[in-house]
Protein backbone atom coordinates (compact mmCIF):
# COMPACT_ATOMS: atom_id res chain seq x y z
CA UNK A 1 0.00 0.00 0.00
CA UNK A 2 2.77 2.40 1.04
CA UNK A 3 4.56 2.24 -2.75
CA UNK A 4 0.76 2.60 -4.37
CA UNK A 5 0.64 5.99 -2.14
CA UNK A 6 3.91 7.21 -3.19
CA UNK A 7 3.46 6.97 -6.44
CA UNK A 8 0.48 8.41 -6.30
CA UNK A 9 2.13 11.55 -4.50
CA UNK A 10 4.62 12.00 -7.62
CA UNK A 11 2.11 11.35 -10.39
CA UNK A 12 0.02 14.46 -8.97
CA UNK A 13 3.07 16.32 -7.78
CA UNK A 14 4.43 15.47 -11.74
CA UNK A 15 0.88 16.91 -13.01
CA UNK A 16 0.96 20.00 -10.76
CA UNK A 17 4.34 20.76 -11.83
CA UNK A 18 3.81 23.30 -15.02
CA UNK A 19 0.60 25.34 -13.31
CA UNK A 20 3.44 25.74 -10.28
CA UNK A 21 5.55 27.33 -12.60
CA UNK A 22 2.99 29.47 -14.06
CA UNK A 23 1.89 30.57 -10.52
CA UNK A 24 6.09 31.48 -9.46
CA UNK A 25 5.73 33.62 -12.82
CA UNK A 26 2.38 35.13 -12.49
CA UNK A 27 3.72 36.28 -8.98
CA UNK A 28 6.91 37.59 -10.38
CA UNK A 29 5.72 39.50 -13.09
CA UNK A 30 3.67 40.74 -10.95
CA UNK A 31 5.82 42.27 -7.61
CA UNK A 32 8.05 43.49 -10.54
CA UNK A 33 5.63 46.43 -10.36
CA UNK A 34 6.67 47.27 -7.00
CA UNK A 35 9.81 44.65 -5.91
CA UNK A 36 13.77 46.16 -7.89
CA UNK A 37 14.16 43.16 -11.05
CA UNK A 38 17.22 41.97 -9.23
CA UNK A 39 15.54 40.83 -6.21
CA UNK A 40 12.63 39.38 -8.80
CA UNK A 41 14.85 36.92 -10.87
CA UNK A 42 16.89 36.21 -8.21
CA UNK A 43 13.59 34.57 -6.47
CA UNK A 44 12.03 33.80 -9.70
CA UNK A 45 15.19 31.74 -11.12
CA UNK A 46 15.58 29.89 -7.95
CA UNK A 47 12.49 28.63 -8.24
CA UNK A 48 12.95 27.55 -11.81
CA UNK A 49 15.72 26.07 -11.34
CA UNK A 50 14.58 23.75 -8.10
CA UNK A 51 10.98 23.28 -9.90
CA UNK A 52 12.85 22.23 -13.46
CA UNK A 53 14.97 19.34 -10.95
CA UNK A 54 11.97 18.48 -8.86
CA UNK A 55 10.49 17.31 -12.19
CA UNK A 56 13.05 15.32 -13.51
CA UNK A 57 13.73 14.11 -9.87
CA UNK A 58 9.94 12.76 -10.35
CA UNK A 59 9.92 11.85 -13.83
CA UNK A 60 13.41 9.34 -12.96
CA UNK A 61 10.99 7.50 -10.14
CA UNK A 62 7.89 7.08 -11.82
CA UNK A 63 10.24 5.39 -14.88
CA UNK A 64 12.26 3.80 -12.17
CA UNK A 65 9.04 2.20 -10.99
CA UNK A 66 7.73 1.23 -13.88
CA UNK A 67 10.40 -1.04 -14.68
CA UNK A 68 11.15 -2.33 -11.65
CA UNK A 69 7.00 -2.60 -10.18
CA UNK A 70 8.20 -0.88 -6.96
CA UNK A 71 9.71 2.75 -5.17
CA UNK A 72 12.71 2.60 -3.22
CA UNK A 73 12.56 4.44 0.16
CA UNK A 74 15.34 6.41 -0.73
CA UNK A 75 14.37 8.00 -3.86
CA UNK A 76 11.17 8.94 -1.84
CA UNK A 77 13.10 10.76 0.70
CA UNK A 78 14.40 12.58 -1.94
CA UNK A 79 11.45 13.52 -3.72
CA UNK A 80 10.58 14.80 0.09
CA UNK A 81 13.58 16.65 0.36
CA UNK A 82 13.17 18.51 -2.70
CA UNK A 83 9.95 19.63 -1.67
CA UNK A 84 10.80 21.21 1.28
CA UNK A 85 13.18 22.79 -0.79
CA UNK A 86 10.30 24.41 -2.81
CA UNK A 87 8.24 25.26 0.45
CA UNK A 88 11.17 26.84 1.81
CA UNK A 89 11.96 29.01 -1.59
CA UNK A 90 7.80 30.00 -1.37
CA UNK A 91 8.34 30.71 1.80
CA UNK A 92 11.25 33.45 0.88
CA UNK A 93 8.59 35.04 -1.70
CA UNK A 94 7.96 38.12 1.27
CA UNK A 95 11.24 38.35 2.04
CA UNK A 96 12.56 39.27 -1.52
CA UNK A 97 9.58 40.88 -3.22
CA UNK A 98 8.31 42.96 -0.18
CA UNK A 99 11.00 44.44 1.08
CA UNK A 100 9.52 47.44 2.34
CA UNK A 101 6.67 45.76 4.14
CA UNK A 102 4.02 47.46 2.02
CA UNK A 103 0.98 45.36 3.55
CA UNK A 104 -0.94 45.82 -0.09
CA UNK A 105 1.53 43.78 -1.31
CA UNK A 106 2.82 41.43 1.58
CA UNK A 107 -1.35 40.68 1.46
CA UNK A 108 -0.76 39.84 -2.05
CA UNK A 109 1.89 37.39 -1.68
CA UNK A 110 0.55 35.47 1.29
CA UNK A 111 -2.40 35.09 -0.87
CA UNK A 112 0.28 33.00 -3.21
CA UNK A 113 1.03 31.29 -0.27
CA UNK A 114 -2.40 30.37 0.55
CA UNK A 115 -2.79 28.96 -2.60
CA UNK A 116 0.42 26.74 -2.33
CA UNK A 117 -0.75 25.73 1.05
CA UNK A 118 -3.53 24.55 -0.16
CA UNK A 119 -2.10 22.86 -3.41
CA UNK A 120 0.06 20.96 -0.63
CA UNK A 121 -3.10 19.55 1.23
CA UNK A 122 -4.17 18.51 -1.92
CA UNK A 123 -1.27 16.10 -3.35
CA UNK A 124 0.26 15.83 0.19
CA UNK A 125 -2.65 15.04 2.44
CA UNK A 126 -1.82 10.84 2.07
CA UNK A 127 1.25 11.36 3.84
CA UNK A 128 0.82 13.47 6.89
CA UNK A 129 4.45 13.92 7.47
CA UNK A 130 5.61 15.45 4.38
CA UNK A 131 2.71 17.97 4.45
CA UNK A 132 3.53 18.99 7.72
CA UNK A 133 6.60 19.25 7.22
CA UNK A 134 5.74 21.14 3.79
CA UNK A 135 2.98 23.72 5.89
CA UNK A 136 5.74 24.80 8.91
CA UNK A 137 8.38 25.41 6.65
CA UNK A 138 6.00 27.61 4.28
CA UNK A 139 4.03 29.15 7.50
CA UNK A 140 6.83 29.77 9.67
CA UNK A 141 8.92 31.95 6.91
CA UNK A 142 5.98 33.56 6.17
CA UNK A 143 5.25 34.05 9.89
CA UNK A 144 8.59 35.07 10.56
CA UNK A 145 8.52 38.19 7.89
CA UNK A 146 5.42 39.57 9.13
CA UNK A 147 6.20 39.40 12.79
CA UNK A 148 9.69 40.86 12.12
CA UNK A 149 7.58 43.89 9.81
CA UNK A 150 6.98 46.18 12.90
CA UNK A 151 3.62 46.84 10.89
CA UNK A 152 0.68 46.11 13.30
CA UNK A 153 -1.80 44.81 10.27
CA UNK A 154 0.76 42.70 9.51
CA UNK A 155 0.73 41.21 12.98
CA UNK A 156 -2.99 40.20 12.15
CA UNK A 157 -1.80 38.77 8.89
CA UNK A 158 0.76 36.15 10.71
CA UNK A 159 -2.11 35.18 13.13
CA UNK A 160 -4.13 35.01 10.63
CA UNK A 161 -1.03 32.40 8.79
CA UNK A 162 -1.26 30.47 12.18
CA UNK A 163 -4.73 29.85 11.97
CA UNK A 164 -4.94 29.04 8.45
CA UNK A 165 -2.30 26.25 9.06
CA UNK A 166 -4.01 24.72 12.23
CA UNK A 167 -7.22 24.63 9.81
CA UNK A 168 -5.59 23.02 6.90
CA UNK A 169 -4.17 20.55 9.40
CA UNK A 170 -7.43 19.80 11.09
CA UNK A 171 -8.97 18.85 7.58
CA UNK A 172 -6.09 17.32 6.68
CA UNK A 173 -5.99 14.63 9.90
CA UNK A 174 -9.82 12.83 8.70
CA UNK A 175 -9.18 13.47 4.62
CA UNK A 176 -5.90 11.43 5.19
CA UNK A 177 -7.69 9.00 7.09
CA UNK A 178 -10.27 8.37 4.23
CA UNK A 179 -6.93 8.46 1.25
CA UNK A 180 -6.14 5.58 3.55
CA UNK A 181 -8.75 3.60 3.73
CA UNK A 182 -9.02 4.06 0.24
CA UNK A 183 -5.75 2.69 -0.87
CA UNK A 184 -6.43 -0.06 1.58
CA UNK A 185 -9.63 -0.97 -0.48
CA UNK A 186 -8.07 -0.82 -3.28
CA UNK A 187 -5.18 -3.18 -2.33
CA UNK A 188 -7.55 -5.74 -1.15
CA UNK A 189 -9.78 -5.35 -4.04
CA UNK A 190 -6.54 -6.01 -6.70
CA UNK A 191 -5.45 -8.78 -4.41
CA UNK A 192 -9.02 -10.26 -4.51
CA UNK A 193 -8.55 -9.48 -8.54
CA UNK A 194 -5.56 -11.64 -8.15
CA UNK A 195 -6.55 -14.29 -6.51
CA UNK A 196 -10.00 -14.38 -9.03
CA UNK A 197 -8.04 -14.54 -11.67
CA UNK A 198 -5.69 -17.00 -10.57
CA UNK A 199 -8.74 -19.41 -9.69
CA UNK A 200 -10.42 -18.76 -13.13
CA UNK A 201 -6.55 -19.95 -14.71
CA UNK A 202 -7.24 -23.11 -12.40
CA UNK A 203 -10.75 -23.19 -13.14
CA UNK A 204 -9.93 -22.69 -17.08
CA UNK A 205 -6.86 -25.46 -16.72
CA UNK A 206 -9.24 -28.00 -14.84
CA UNK A 207 -11.87 -27.35 -18.02
CA UNK A 208 -8.97 -27.97 -20.04
CA UNK A 209 -8.50 -31.47 -18.46
CA UNK A 210 -12.23 -32.51 -18.31
CA UNK A 211 -12.13 -31.55 -22.15
CA UNK A 212 -9.24 -33.75 -22.36
CA UNK A 213 -10.37 -36.17 -20.41
CA UNK A 214 -13.22 -36.12 -22.02
CA UNK A 215 -12.48 -36.71 -25.44
CA UNK A 216 -10.33 -39.71 -24.39
CA UNK A 217 -13.27 -41.24 -22.87
CA UNK A 218 -15.06 -40.62 -26.01
CA UNK A 219 -12.64 -42.49 -27.49
CA UNK A 220 -12.34 -45.18 -25.43
CA UNK A 221 -16.11 -45.71 -25.34
CA UNK A 222 -15.92 -45.82 -28.88
CA UNK A 223 -12.48 -48.21 -29.06
CA UNK A 224 -14.91 -50.60 -26.67
CA UNK A 225 -18.57 -50.25 -28.37
CA UNK A 226 -16.21 -51.23 -31.80
CA UNK A 227 -15.13 -53.90 -29.73
CA UNK A 228 -18.16 -55.23 -28.32
CA UNK A 229 -20.28 -54.44 -31.26
CA UNK A 230 -17.45 -56.79 -33.52
CA UNK A 231 -16.18 -60.11 -33.17
CA UNK A 232 -12.61 -59.65 -32.20
CA UNK A 233 -11.17 -63.08 -34.18
CA UNK A 234 -13.25 -62.48 -37.35
CA UNK A 235 -14.15 -58.79 -37.11
CA UNK A 236 -17.65 -59.68 -38.02
CA UNK A 237 -20.76 -58.23 -36.27
CA UNK A 238 -20.82 -60.01 -32.49
CA UNK A 239 -23.68 -61.96 -31.18
CA UNK A 240 -24.57 -59.36 -28.95
CA UNK A 241 -24.55 -56.63 -32.39
CA UNK A 242 -26.14 -59.31 -34.88
CA UNK A 243 -29.22 -59.76 -32.49
CA UNK A 244 -30.00 -55.87 -31.90
CA UNK A 245 -29.78 -55.93 -35.83
CA UNK A 246 -32.00 -58.32 -36.48
CA UNK A 247 -33.95 -56.80 -33.71
CA UNK A 248 -34.24 -53.85 -35.43
CA UNK A 249 -35.05 -55.05 -38.75
CA UNK A 250 -37.52 -56.96 -37.20
CA UNK A 251 -39.13 -53.63 -36.04
CA UNK A 252 -38.76 -51.92 -39.37
CA UNK A 253 -40.22 -54.68 -41.03
CA UNK A 254 -43.25 -54.68 -38.99
CA UNK A 255 -43.81 -51.49 -39.79
CA UNK A 256 -43.24 -50.60 -43.18
CA UNK A 257 -43.90 -54.24 -44.09
CA UNK A 258 -40.60 -54.52 -45.65
CA UNK A 259 -39.49 -58.28 -46.30
CA UNK A 260 -36.40 -59.46 -44.81
CA UNK A 261 -34.29 -63.01 -44.72
CA UNK A 262 -32.51 -64.78 -41.90
CA UNK A 263 -29.86 -67.41 -42.79
CA UNK A 264 -27.71 -69.13 -39.97
CA UNK A 265 -24.47 -70.95 -42.03
CA UNK A 266 -22.38 -73.63 -39.87
CA UNK A 267 -18.95 -74.90 -41.40
CA UNK A 268 -18.91 -78.32 -42.03
CA UNK A 269 -16.57 -80.83 -40.04
CA UNK A 270 -14.67 -77.80 -38.22
CA UNK A 271 -13.90 -79.85 -35.45
CA UNK A 272 -12.31 -82.34 -37.77
CA UNK A 273 -10.11 -79.26 -39.12
CA UNK A 274 -9.13 -78.23 -35.87
CA UNK A 275 -8.51 -81.48 -34.50
CA UNK A 276 -6.22 -82.39 -37.07
CA UNK A 277 -4.55 -78.99 -38.10
CA UNK A 278 -4.83 -77.34 -34.96
CA UNK A 279 -6.86 -74.38 -33.40
CA UNK A 280 -4.87 -71.73 -35.48
CA UNK A 281 -5.10 -73.09 -38.45
CA UNK A 282 -9.15 -73.27 -37.73
CA UNK A 283 -8.72 -69.44 -36.68
CA UNK A 284 -7.40 -68.72 -40.08
CA UNK A 285 -10.05 -70.72 -41.46
CA UNK A 286 -12.43 -68.77 -40.13
CA UNK A 287 -11.51 -65.16 -40.50
CA UNK A 288 -11.20 -66.34 -44.33
CA UNK A 289 -14.61 -67.67 -44.13
CA UNK A 290 -15.76 -64.48 -43.41
CA UNK A 291 -13.78 -62.53 -46.22
CA UNK A 292 -14.83 -64.54 -48.55
CA UNK A 293 -18.51 -63.76 -47.49
CA UNK A 294 -18.01 -60.67 -46.93
CA UNK A 295 -17.59 -60.34 -50.78
CA UNK A 296 -21.13 -60.89 -51.28
CA UNK A 297 -22.95 -58.38 -48.88
CA UNK A 298 -24.77 -55.32 -49.56
CA UNK A 299 -23.79 -52.50 -47.34
CA UNK A 300 -27.48 -53.23 -46.40
CA UNK A 301 -26.83 -56.60 -45.07
CA UNK A 302 -25.55 -57.60 -41.77
CA UNK A 303 -23.18 -60.95 -40.74
CA UNK A 304 -22.42 -62.16 -37.36
CA UNK A 305 -20.45 -64.56 -35.47
CA UNK A 306 -23.50 -66.49 -33.31
CA UNK A 307 -20.75 -68.86 -31.82
CA UNK A 308 -17.84 -70.76 -32.46
CA UNK A 309 -17.97 -71.78 -36.17
CA UNK A 310 -21.78 -70.47 -36.67
CA UNK A 311 -22.40 -67.21 -38.25
CA UNK A 312 -26.37 -65.33 -38.38
CA UNK A 313 -26.69 -63.19 -41.40
CA UNK A 314 -29.34 -60.97 -42.25
CA UNK A 315 -30.10 -59.78 -45.78
CA UNK A 316 -32.61 -56.47 -45.74
CA UNK A 317 -35.29 -55.70 -48.12
CA UNK A 318 -35.19 -59.40 -50.15
CA UNK A 319 -37.10 -62.24 -49.94
CA UNK A 320 -36.69 -66.18 -50.44
CA UNK A 321 -37.16 -65.84 -54.37
CA UNK A 322 -33.82 -63.34 -53.66
CA UNK A 323 -31.76 -64.33 -51.16
CA UNK A 324 -31.10 -68.23 -52.46
CA UNK A 325 -29.29 -67.80 -55.43
CA UNK A 326 -26.98 -65.26 -53.03
CA UNK A 327 -26.58 -67.82 -50.60
CA UNK A 328 -26.07 -70.22 -52.95
CA UNK A 329 -22.89 -68.02 -54.34
CA UNK A 330 -21.84 -67.80 -51.41
CA UNK A 331 -21.72 -71.57 -50.31
CA UNK A 332 -19.90 -72.27 -53.77
CA UNK A 333 -17.32 -69.19 -53.42
CA UNK A 334 -16.46 -71.53 -50.14
CA UNK A 335 -16.23 -74.44 -51.69
CA UNK A 336 -14.32 -73.99 -54.68
CA UNK A 337 -11.71 -71.86 -52.65
CA UNK A 338 -7.99 -72.94 -52.58
CA UNK A 339 -7.57 -73.64 -48.77
CA UNK A 340 -4.66 -75.87 -49.68
CA UNK A 341 -2.49 -73.99 -47.99
CA UNK A 342 -4.31 -74.43 -44.62
CA UNK A 343 -6.24 -77.41 -44.67
CA UNK A 344 -4.42 -79.18 -47.39
CA UNK A 345 -6.82 -80.75 -49.99
CA UNK A 346 -9.58 -80.82 -47.28
CA UNK A 347 -12.08 -78.77 -48.57
CA UNK A 348 -13.95 -76.12 -46.61
CA UNK A 349 -17.55 -76.15 -47.05
CA UNK A 350 -20.89 -74.57 -45.46
CA UNK A 351 -24.48 -75.51 -44.47
CA UNK A 352 -27.31 -73.30 -44.78
CA UNK A 353 -30.50 -72.40 -43.34
CA UNK A 354 -32.61 -69.74 -45.09
CA UNK A 355 -35.73 -68.31 -43.84
CA UNK A 356 -38.44 -65.44 -45.07
CA UNK A 357 -39.69 -62.87 -42.57
CA UNK A 358 -43.43 -63.78 -41.48
CA UNK A 359 -45.36 -61.72 -39.52
CA UNK A 360 -45.97 -62.46 -36.12
CA UNK A 361 -43.30 -64.28 -35.54
CA UNK A 362 -40.36 -62.62 -32.95
CA UNK A 363 -36.26 -63.38 -33.73
CA UNK A 364 -36.20 -65.65 -31.61
CA UNK A 365 -38.61 -67.81 -33.02
CA UNK A 366 -36.84 -66.89 -36.86
CA UNK A 367 -34.09 -68.14 -35.71
CA UNK A 368 -35.30 -71.34 -34.00
CA UNK A 369 -36.61 -72.34 -38.01
CA UNK A 370 -33.81 -71.05 -39.62
CA UNK A 371 -31.68 -73.70 -37.12
CA UNK A 372 -33.82 -76.31 -37.87
CA UNK A 373 -33.23 -75.64 -41.27
CA UNK A 374 -29.29 -75.93 -41.14
CA UNK A 375 -29.49 -78.85 -39.44
CA UNK A 376 -31.93 -80.66 -41.78
CA UNK A 377 -29.25 -79.07 -44.54
CA UNK A 378 -26.81 -81.16 -42.12
CA UNK A 379 -28.47 -84.16 -42.41
CA UNK A 380 -29.20 -83.94 -46.22
CA UNK A 381 -25.73 -84.66 -46.77
CA UNK A 382 -24.03 -80.82 -45.60
CA UNK A 383 -22.80 -78.14 -48.05
CA UNK A 384 -26.11 -77.20 -49.19
CA UNK A 385 -28.76 -73.92 -48.96
CA UNK A 386 -32.11 -75.30 -46.69
CA UNK A 387 -35.39 -73.40 -47.12
CA UNK A 388 -38.46 -74.21 -45.93
CA UNK A 389 -40.59 -75.72 -49.07
CA UNK A 390 -44.10 -74.39 -48.01
CA UNK A 391 -42.29 -71.38 -47.75
CA UNK A 392 -40.48 -71.37 -50.81
CA UNK A 393 -43.67 -72.52 -52.76
CA UNK A 394 -45.84 -70.05 -51.44
CA UNK A 395 -43.19 -67.18 -52.78
CA UNK A 396 -42.89 -68.98 -56.34
CA UNK A 397 -46.77 -69.08 -56.45
CA UNK A 398 -47.21 -65.29 -55.51
CA UNK A 399 -44.23 -64.50 -57.91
Amino acid sequence: METAVRLHILSLTRDAQPFAMIAASLLALTMLMHTPWPNVAIWWGCMFAAQLCYRQQIVQLLRQSQLSHSLSRRGFRRFCGWSLLLSLLWSCAPWWLVVDNDPLYMMLVLLWLAAVAAAYAAYFSSVRTLFYLALLVLVLGAMLKLLLSGVPVLYLAALSCLLYGVALVVMIWPLHRIIRDSFVARDENSQLLTELSAQQQQVEAVNLQLEEQGRLLDEALVRVEELVAHDPLTGVLSRRAIMLQGERLLEHAGVSDQPFCLAMLDLDHFKAINDGFGHLVGDEVLRQTCLLLGTDLRGSDSLGRYGGEEFMLLLSGVGLAQAQPRLEQMRLRLQQHDWSDLTRQRPVTVSIGLIAWQPGLDLAQLIRRADDLLYAAKRAGRNRVQVEPTAALAEKGSA
